[in-house]
């Protein structure tokens, strides 16, 4: 294998480490939304995931979501 080979190689692998990464942070994220929020879980109609900070923005629902978010330190400021 040359050199090229092997570089591409290692690219290859760091991005698949690095999406298996990523589906690991947006399942345990989904699974925290869950354990927080149970069936109120619905009510959001949007929301991101700042996943270098674990923290969730752009959240659009109700009131009472963003305060249990908020107490729950789950919400970028």
């Amino acid at each position: 294998m040359g050199f090229e080979d092997q570089i591409k190689a290692f690219n290859d692998k760091a991005k698949e480490a690095m999406e298996a990464k990523k589906r690991e942070v947006e399942s345990n994220a989904k699974k925290a939304l869950h354990d927080l929020l149970g069936d109120e879980v619905s009510q959001i109609q949007s929301i991101s995931l700042d996943a270098d900070i674990g923290k969730f923005h752009s959240v659009v629902a109700p009131e009472s979501i963003l305060a249990k978010l908020r107490e729950a330190n789950l919400l970028k400021s």
